[in-house]
């Protein structure tokens, strides 16, 4: 989603986690990553999505949609790590 899309505070949300998951996923294919700092990002990430679940707010076409589709930020994420492995 780009910023100049937002209009209210749904969609600010939706922005800013959408930008959260974008920093999950380049973390998640570092080598070496601080590992505290990437749980807290996958926990703060998982929040949102769960807010928006919670509020309804639509967050169709962006990285959160995928997220829930694997499951959970958690499991998003370890796709990006395993594919650093091969």
């Amino acid at each position: 989603m780009e910023k100049w899309r937002v209009k209210d505070g749904g969609m600010a949300l939706v922005y800013i986690t959408d930008c959260n998951l974008a920093t999950i996923c380049d973390m998640a294919c570092r080598k070496h990553r601080p590992k505290n700092e990437f749980e807290r990002q996958i926990l703060i990430a998982q929040l949102a999505i769960d807010w928006m679940n919670n509020f309804k707010i639509d967050y169709s076409n962006t990285r959160a949609q995928d997220v829930v589709e694997f499951g959970s930020v958690e499991k998003w994420a370890q796709q990006f790590i395993d594919a650093g492995l091969k």
